[in-house]
């Protein structure tokens, strides 16, 4: 055997125990529903393009479906002008028109709810056919995500499927989805949020390749041959 096999050899399953390491906690479905429903209905910053559905509880004729403006506003049933929201949480979009109803209304009783949302977008990276910026639609999965950018190659790790998710004035966090049982029908999606990135790893077979690529291959004075050795009996 050769010194450069036998290194490999050597090395193999220590690649394969590195390549099968992971961090991240599993995919919590309570949770991920609850920071999915919060976000979108009390955190999200409202931008020109979102469609709100207004629900004034004591009067059902100002019931309302209102469109953000390009200049950021909306404006409302029998309320005069126009109202800013961009850059707005939903809750303080909430307690704005509920203020301003409280002008005509006694202590109104406003919901407010987010309908659809202006382009935005999330990022698929990594081990997809055509990796890039996917615009953002209410609802999207991980799953629809990678498919919009061509589903997953043969060398991604199907079954560990990473979502990097950064919030302003939170921790970043990663979330391990496993995929190839959600394409199957066996396990939960993964609602995504606006500005997510979706990051399909590399197989650990894939990973050893590359490593043999990167640190054997290209570091030998001879070329590895597809062509299989015929024994000369």
């Amino acid at each position: 055997m050769s010194r450069s096999l036998a290194l490999l050899t050597g090395l193999l399953p220590l690649l394969l125990t590195l390549a099968g390491c992971s961090s991240a906690p599993p995919l919590d479905i309570r949770a991920m529903v609850a920071e999915y429903a919060t976000h979108m209905q009390q955190n999200y910053l409202v931008r020109p393009g979102d469609r709100l559905a207004v629900n004034v509880v004591q009067d059902p004729s100002l019931t309302q479906e209102v469109l953000v403006s390009p200049a950021g506003t909306v404006g409302l049933l029998r309320i005069p002008g126009e109202l800013r929201v961009e850059g707005r949480s939903m809750s303080a979009v909430r307690l704005e028109i509920q203020r301003a109803y409280g002008l005509i209304l006694s202590e109104p009783d406003v919901n407010v709810s987010l309908l659809e949302v202006s382009a935005s977008a999330v990022f698929v990276a990594g081990e997809v056919r055509d990796p890039g910026v996917i615009p953002y639609t209410k609802g999207m999965t991980a799953t629809t995500a990678i498919a919009a950018a061509g589903g997953l190659r043969i060398t991604a790790k199907w079954n560990d499927v990473r979502i990097l998710r950064n919030r302003p004035g939170q921790e970043p966090r990663t979330i391990r989805l496993d995929a190839d049982r959600t394409f199957h029908g066996e396990g939960p999606d993964f609602l995504l949020l606006p500005g997510d990135v979706v990051y399909a790893q590399t197989s650990a077979i894939a990973d050893v390749g590359n490593w043999v690529q990167l640190y054997i291959r290209n570091l030998l004075p001879f070329q590895f041959s597809a062509v299989p050795i015929v024994p000369n009996y």
